[in-house]
This record gives structure tokens, sequence and C-alpha cells, in this order.
């Protein structure tokens, strides 16, 4: 499977699987076959329209690709397409954002508020205790990486790490973003002018750049 990467998203992984020992496109195949079915999870309803696809795909080679081919199974490519079919997602956009959640650099975590430590008080009901042989918690872990993030995104935000808004600066990395957030669309200009009309409320100025005089309405 051939994908596009932010360059120093690719770097950055690539560094820390080396440094673990881990074989990329192996580890890659297991990753991408375990997530498919919380992707579909938090894309269930939702579908990007053609104008935020363009736009997620834009934003994305925007911010300047790497071309990687990756020894996926054909299972889990067919699988990822379908869903990739199915929601109108840019496919890149969810390799990307994987690769995002894998790292969760500290930055990130900030960013969207989500916890750098996982604490077992404030996630006691979904916290799983971890096995004391060291080969059995590498095995614990390795079933399901994406475990504490995800319940802390669904604690604290009430939604998966797929569904999960990003800043306008990681758009890019979008699988599903509403038209009110795409430039050109209608949604997005009625937004705008909400906006406008809010703004100008709470500046108390009229239509025509005037302040408006107390007790006088525009």
């Amino acid at each position: 499977m051939t994908v596009k990467i932010y360059g120093p998203l690719l770097k950055n992984f690539s560094e820390q699987i080396e440094s673990l020992c881990i074989k990329r496109d192996a580890f890659m195949n297991k990753m991408i076959s375990t997530e498919l079915n919380h992707l579909a999870e938090d894309m269930a309803g939702k579908k990007n329209s053609e104008p935020a696809r363009r736009f997620i795909a834009g934003e994305l080679k925007r911010l300047g690709l790497h071309k990687v081919n990756m020894v996926i199974d054909k299972d889990v490519v067919d699988e990822l397409n379908e869903i990739v079919e199915r929601h109108n997602l840019v496919r890149d956009a969810f390799i990307n954002r994987l690769l995002m959640f894998l790292r969760s650099s500290n930055g990130l975590l900030q960013t969207l508020d989500l916890p750098l430590m996982i604490v077992r008080s404030e996630f006691k009901d979904l916290y799983e205790e971890m096995p004391t042989s060291p080969l059995r918690a590498l095995d614990a872990v390795y079933a399901d990486p994406m475990y504490y993030i995800r319940i802390a995104a669904e604690e604290r935000h009430q939604k998966g790490i797929y569904a999960l808004d990003l800043p306008s600066t990681m758009f890019g990395f979008s699988c599903y973003l509403s038209d009110d957030f795409v430039p050109g669309t209608k949604d997005h200009a009625k937004v705008l002018k909400e906006a406008q009309e809010w703004l100008l409320e709470e500046l108390e100025v009229g239509p025509l750049g005037k302040p408006q005089a107390e007790g006088v309405k525009s």
C-alpha cells in the first residue's frame, strides 16, 4: 500500500520504532487491522462532503508529504478502502492521524486536553491492570496499543480518537470535517455570518460600522 505521510511525523515515528526494534510494516499491518473497527465506530453516521474531502486532502498536501510503500495484507487494505469509500475519507489523513496518535507527543496531548499519564484514580472504572511478567506486559500492550489514549478521549471529550476535533492547523489529519469549517461551503458562510453578527452585537456596532447610540437599535 502506498501512502503519503507528513515528513517530520514519518521521521520521528521511524526513529521511535527503530529504537524499539520493531519492524515497521508488520507493526503498521497490525495497527491498521486493529484500528479499523474503532475507525468505523467513530465514523458511524458521518460522511465527508466532496468539498470537505478535497479541503482535507489539500490541507494535508500543504504540510509536505513523503511517499512510503508499506507491505499490508490485502484483506486489511480492502477493509480500509471500504470504510474510506463509505464515509468519503481521505485515506492518507487516517494513516497520518494513526501515526500521530501512536506517537502522542506531549505537545499533542496538551493541545487536545488529554492526560500525559493515565492515573488510576481518574480512570478507575476503565483502568486495566498490567501483567508483572515483562513479556506478557508487552503482549497486553501490543494487543491494543491505543487503549489508554482512546479511553482518555472518550472520558474527557465523549468522542473516539478519530472523531476528536483538531485545531485548524491540523485539519489535514481529519477523518471527518463538518462543512462548518470548509471554506467555500454554504455552512461555512453561515457560520462566518453568524460570528460577524455576534461580534457586531457584542461591540454594539451598527451595520454601517458606527457605534449605536445608547438605547437605539439598528
